[in-house]
């Protein structure tokens, strides 16, 4: 009777130490956050993000004050032109040098040389890029050619300038263009059998030179050239010419 009551009491000790064994055997529960202090956390992210986004640089580059391309802008300009003039006579062409009485009409002389009268040239343009600018243009004599017995000159054509560094203010441009001659005879000479043909002529240009943009709406340019007419008379004029260009917008 005394052995089976110690040995219930002991089972009912064992009973009793073993919630104490699992209590101590588990982990510690992680302390929960403070509420107010998750949220004060969560405040100061989001100023420290809206900062770091003030600070960091814009994706789009800003404009640069340097550049003076001409994209999108429309142009004017105006220029003095003055120069050599070489002619080759077909026989039909009007004289270029004084009638020689000693010669027959076919037998005047073929190839001249002269200065050119200085003349205006005014061109209106619009340049879809920076590097390309094209153009209509138009010429008009200051004087008459005494030597070929014309009207002052009156030219119409279109072509574009090129240019090269085109977002700086010192650039270099090629000068490409086509043009149609028509001013007419002034009517002085008159001889036997003298009726030489004034023809509406054909003329190739090609010309560059410097241009320098004091600002991003006024340049100034200096540029060299040639331009050639076919139909008339072979003749090129060798020529130099400078002028202003204002921009806008």
């Amino acid at each position: 009777m005394k052995a089976r009551s110690f040995s219930l009491f002991l089972l009912l000790l064992s009973s009793l130490s073993l919630p104490a064994r699992a209590a101590h055997s588990a982990p510690e529960a992680a302390p929960e956050k403070d509420a107010d202090e998750t949220h004060d956390k969560s405040e100061e992210k989001t100023k420290n993000e809206a900062k770091s986004g003030e600070a960091a640089p814009p994706k789009e580059k800003a404009a640069d004050p340097d550049a003076f391309g001409h994209r999108s802008q429309f142009g004017l300009r105006i220029g003095l032109v003055g120069g050599y003039n070489m002619i080759f006579r077909y026989d039909q062409s009007p004289l270029c040098s004084p009638y020689d009485t000693s010669k027959s009409l076919q037998d005047q002389q073929k190839f001249c040389g002269h200065a050119a009268p200085f003349a205006l040239d005014i061109a209106a343009s619009f340049a879809p890029l920076d590097f390309l600018e094209p153009y209509i243009f138009m010429r008009l004599g200051l004087s008459g050619e005494t030597q070929t017995d014309t009207l002052p000159v009156k030219i119409l054509g279109a072509g574009a300038r090129i240019y090269t560094m085109s977002d700086s203010a010192f650039k270099i441009f090629i000068e490409p263009a086509l043009a149609w001659e028509f001013e007419g005879s002034a009517g002085t000479v008159s001889h036997p059998g003298y009726a030489p043909q004034y023809k509406d002529d054909l003329l190739i240009h090609l010309a560059a030179g410097p241009q320098i943009d004091v600002a991003s709406d006024v340049g100034f340019y200096l540029d060299a050239g040639l331009t050639t007419g076919i139909l008339r008379a072979i003749h090129t004029q060798l020529e130099l010419q400078g002028g202003v260009q204002a921009r806008f917008p």
